[in-house]
């Protein structure tokens, strides 16, 4: 890692998906406790690099550098909530964690978890009977429960409505900055990049478009 304060530095010449260019000459770096939002159309890859960054995708032809200190402690947060439905709300929150506990340190855990993504009271709910907010807190609850270095948060809220969306990203950023989390966050709404983060990258100005589809999600 340069000497520099950032905890990411992204430098890609050129990413193929299914045998086509998707984006190239890609360039990207992130200071330690900022959130950066990629603005950019459906289809584009901005979801594929958020997958190159938490390793489940290859880096293709170029390098992602994170710092060493914070490597092993990255969160991801997908665009659809994914909790498990034959757990409650307690039982995934506490999926993310990863010390041994007593039952009473753990009941304190989800609590005080709860509380910080303002959903007291909600431990014994079925995750079935939840809003699409609702799910997207309590994702969001497990994964501070980590304790991430760094979190990655692919378009989290395209499934709300606007007002639902606007107050959630404002809580995110909150939370982001209230536990120091770098985060890069990836979106098509403006508006909501403009709530969540300290920076808005466009994505057409730090990479080339390739000749791949547009049809999906990438």
């Amino acid at each position: 890692m340069s000497t520099n304060d950032n905890v990411i530095e992204i430098s890609i010449e050129q990413k193929e998906l299914s045998g086509e260019i998707l984006f190239q000459k890609m360039s990207l770096s992130l200071k330690a406790g900022e959130i950066i939002s990629l603005l950019g159309p459906s289809g584009c890859g901005k979801t594929t690099l958020l997958r190159m960054i938490a390793d489940l995708e290859s880096s293709g032809d170029g390098e992602i550098t994170i710092d060493e200190k914070i490597s092993n402690n990255v969160g991801f947060i997908f665009q659809k909530p994914i909790l498990y439905p034959h757990l409650n709300v307690a039982k995934n929150i506490l999926l993310g964690n990863n010390e041994k506990l007593s039952k009473i340190m753990k009941e304190q855990l989800v609590i005080d978890s709860l509380e910080l993504v303002k959903l007291s009271g909600f431990a014994n709910r079925k995750v079935t009977t939840l809003s699409g907010g609702e799910a997207q807190r309590v994702v969001l609850a497990r994964a501070l429960l980590a304790n991430p270095k760094l979190l990655l948060l692919d378009e989290p809220l395209s499934s709300l409505d606007v007002d639902a969306r606007r107050i959630l990203a404002k809580e995110i950023r909150d939370l982001l900055k209230q536990h120091n989390i770098s985060a890069i966050h990836v979106t098509h709404d403006k508006d909501e990049a403009n709530i969540v983060a300290d920076r808005i990258l466009e994505w057409s100005k730090i990479c080339d478009s390739g000749n791949g589809s547009n049809n999906n999600d990438q």
